[in-house]
């Protein structure tokens, strides 16, 4: 009888569904660390029902490993076998309309996720860039400088889905290099793999057919490129 009335009580307080709740694919919509928003880009994790999950950033999956719900802690947590090891524990769990809310403390601060369910993979800045990219302006200080940085209209850069990128410059040479995408802002590195050309940042803006870049280096402040993408390479 004890036995009976201990489960009854267990399940008035966290009914089943609850851990059913759970099981989905979710997009990470906002993080707040403290009083701080630290929202990663297109981030997402599926909860499987069979125990595992599998999580990363965009088209790019980079986590994978187990999870797990205490119900009289109505907790989440999550065991990592493919990468770093979580050591800030479990995340109560709760939910508010159709949004999912994890909670805990990380370093002394109060961390707050807000994940919201998905059906397809969410696109990230780093997947709206692979492709091959056509100058159509360059503006420094706002006023247009085309006719002068590329005027025989020779610029093009192809961003390769494998971190490499492939420029025809304005003077018709080839030159490549590695490219890093900043994980928690729509900002570029370029890498060149010459040694005489130093790395340089754009803050980019990106769309299906068309991408903004701003110089954020030394080298290219005040400088803003505007491509066009294109689906052959030109002559």
């Amino acid at each position: 009888m004890l036995r009976i009335l201990a489960l009854l009580i267990l399940v008035a307080i966290c009914p089943p569904s609850v851990a059913q709740s759970i099981v989905g694919f979710w997009e990470v919509k906002e993080v707040k660390v403290g009083s701080e928003i630290k929202t990663p880009v297109a981030k997402w994790t599926k909860v499987n029902g069979d125990g595992t999950y599998q999580a990363g950033n965009g088209w790019l999956q980079n986590s994978e490993g187990t999870w797990r719900y205490d119900k009289l802690a109505r907790s989440y947590s999550s065991f990592e076998t493919n990468g770093i090891v979580d050591n800030y524990g479990a995340f109560k769990v709760s939910f508010k309309d159709s949004a999912m809310i994890w909670e805990r403390e990380e370093d002394g601060l109060p961390v707050t996720v807000k994940l919201e369910r998905i059906k397809k993979l969410p696109k990230s800045t780093a997947d709206f860039l692979v492709g091959i990219w056509n100058l159509k302006e360059v503006l420094r200080n706002g006023q247009s400088e085309k006719s002068v940085f590329d005027a025989e209209g020779k610029h093009y850069i192809f961003i390769r889905w494998d971190r490499i990128y492939v420029e025809r410059t304005p003077e018709g040479e080839r030159a490549t290099g590695y490219w890093h995408i900043n994980g928690h802002s729509p900002e570029i590195t370029f890498l060149s793999h010459s040694e005489r050309k130093k790395a340089e940042s754009w803050k980019v803006v990106v769309g299906e057919n068309e991408v903004r870049m701003t110089g954020i280096s030394d080298s290219n402040k005040d400088l803003v490129l505007e491509y066009t993408r294109i689906h052959d390479f030109p002559e």
